[in-house]
């Protein structure tokens, strides 16, 4: 599902014709005028999500060097391998009813096994392995989640063809990074080119009662399949088009769904995951945060990292919001400023004494006291409980010093990771400031503060990685583990929603200043457990990221 933007919304003799259409139904003024029959209007829905797996299969076999098959086009199975998925997604809505034998093993190496028990035997295809590591890996006990395969039987989600090639899709990657198999890699692109094709399908047959719980999976797993893959463009990019499509998606029946409270929380978590994926854009053009991205270059992608739409959807959630979810809605635009404060410093030439510096600087100031004041202001509203366990309950590579939080909801849980990652990065950009620019920050940053911006920073940073088994399951955990973690249940809507969002998260609190040596260290090992366990190349990415930037600060605290 490709968010290809707002298309037009003339007939098509108008557009063909290239002049403006007023729309007006059910025959347009302009047909009318010339005596000609309106051939009616296009839905946007559909149009705004179009089906691109042609061009992803082809993109796939140039990739890896392989022929193109002489009947590919839009009806053909493309490939043995696609023939095969191709009828396995037709059956799919009897899938796990088909497995009514399928059992949940007991913990194996910390993780819950899912297998199909059929004809006695294990003996299922590449699909089912994949489907099966997806179901494994991003769905049993996450949060919100079914925590045993059984519990999946039930789920109306679980048995749609779009869902099932999309399952395969991310299993196949994920599988593929594992093993290096660049076999598994192209059916992968396969499968994520028939689930594009039966999402676009579901979307032009929908009539106006699509499914949204399918439809929001799809974005997440969409999205996924980019975090995992990793391959050709800045992974943040292409998994940012699907979060766009999927917010676009809630912002056109935002006013007509059932749950309007679960709506917005939806179009505002999109938001959010969007401003990390920028903000991580921005770390990976460049690394090192006193080195400008080049002005020429930036133009074009500031304007993408954020565009117009972006904005209207904010306006759409805070302007639904209920009283109790209006602390998201505060904080969104607060993470806002601070991103497009952040692209401006990366994207223009800032010298010291210069009065726009200045100007940043205090905006700079500004921005962490609403960030305070938004912190202090959620204590018994949205406030949360650290506890700890015994000594030598939790393992402790799975939970940081045996402390684990205990929130209002999942999704109030997210919301406070979200202002974590922001109130980091803007503390160090402040410091960082400083640094680069101290005649015009001396007057308006004091010792003081800097010593505060550190604390806050060292603080915060270890809230983050308190937090990480409240949204994701480390494979050291057993269920008598898991059951502290769920005390905070509730608001997550789909669990594996959470995981590319925390990946950025534990980056930037291993990586701040002032963060101790093991908790940097807690934090990379951290990402390369989920690399290991998921496959997920964006975790692997990030690991490198905090490895070098680790060394770095190693470096900078060696005694002269």
């Amino acid at each position: 599902m490709v968010y290809c933007g707002k298309a037009s919304l003339g007939c098509q003799s108008c557009r063909t014709r290239r002049i403006k259409c007023d729309k007006v139904r059910p025959h347009c003024t302009q047909c009318v005028r010339v005596g000609k029959q309106c051939p009616g209007y296009r839905d946007q829905l559909s149009l705004m999500f179009r089906d691109e797996s042609t061009k992803v299969i082809q993109k796939a076999h140039a990739q890896w060097g392989v022929a193109e098959s002489p009947e590919t086009g839009e009806s053909s199975d493309l490939s043995p391998a696609s023939a095969s998925s191709s009828a396995s997604s037709n059956g799919s809505r009897a899938w796990m009813l088909d497995r009514a034998r399928h059992e949940s093993l007991p913990p194996r190496d910390g993780h819950i096994v899912f297998l199909a028990n059929m004809h006695g035997e294990i003996d299922a295809t590449k699909i089912d392995k994949a489907v099966q590591f997806y179901i494994e890996r991003y769905v049993i006990g996450l949060p919100d989640e079914p925590k045993v395969g059984q519990e999946l039987q039930g789920k109306k989600w679980a048995h749609t063809p779009e869902i099932r090639d999309i399952m395969a899709a991310v299993g196949l990657a994920s599988m593929s990074n594992l093993t290096g198999n660049k076999e598994l890699y192209i059916l992968a692109r396969e499968q994520y080119g028939l689930a594009l094709r039966h999402m676009a399908l579901s979307i032009r047959n929908s009539k106006g009662a699509l499914d949204l719980e399918v439809a929001m999976r799809m974005v997440v797993m969409l999205a996924l399949f980019e975090m995992i893959r990793g391959r050709a463009q800045p992974i943040t990019a292409t998994a940012r088009t699907h979060l766009m499509g999927g917010a676009a998606l809630l912002k056109s029946v935002l006013p007509f769904i059932k749950s309007p409270a679960d709506g917005v929380r939806g179009l505002l978590q999109m938001c959010f995951s969007m401003l990390g994926s920028v903000q991580g854009s921005l770390q990976q053009l460049s690394t090192e945060p006193n080195v400008l991205i080049p002005t020429q270059a930036s133009l074009s992608t500031t304007e993408s990292l954020l565009p117009s739409t972006f904005f209207d959807w904010i306006e759409a959630g805070g302007s639904l919001n209920s009283t109790p979810d209006r602390p998201a809605a505060e904080l969104i635009n607060m993470v806002t400023r601070f991103v497009q404060l952040s692209i401006s410093v990366r994207s223009r030439g800032f010298g010291d004494r210069q009065p726009k510096t200045t100007k940043m600087i205090t905006e700079l100031l500004d921005l962490d006291g609403q960030l305070e004041a938004w912190e202090h202001g959620q204590e018994g509203v949205w406030g949360f409980a650290e506890k700890k366990a015994d000594a030598g309950f939790f393992p402790p590579e799975a939970v940081l010093d045996g402390c684990y939080h205990v929130y209002k909801d999942m999704w109030a849980a997210r919301v406070w990771n979200h202002y974590r990652w922001a109130r980091i990065m803007s503390s160090q950009m402040l410091l960082e400031s400083v640094e680069r620019f101290p005649k015009s920050s001396l007057p308006l940053v004091s010792a003081a503060q800097q010593r505060l911006s550190l604390d806050t920073i060292a603080r915060v940073a270890r809230d983050s990685l308190v937090s990480i088994p409240t949204h994701y399951r480390h494979p050291g955990l057993e269920r008598a583990h898991c059951e502290y973690f769920d005390q905070t249940k509730g608001g997550a809507g789909i669990g594996a929603a959470g995981i590319p969002s925390l990946l950025f998260q534990i980056k930037v609190a291993g990586a701040a200043p002032g963060v101790p040596h093991h908790h940097r260290a807690w934090a990379l090992a951290m990402l390369e457990t989920i690399w290991a366990n998921s496959g997920m190349f964006q975790a692997k990415a990030l690991a490198e990221m905090l490895y070098k930037a680790n060394d770095e600060h190693l470096v900078k605290e060696e005694p002269k």
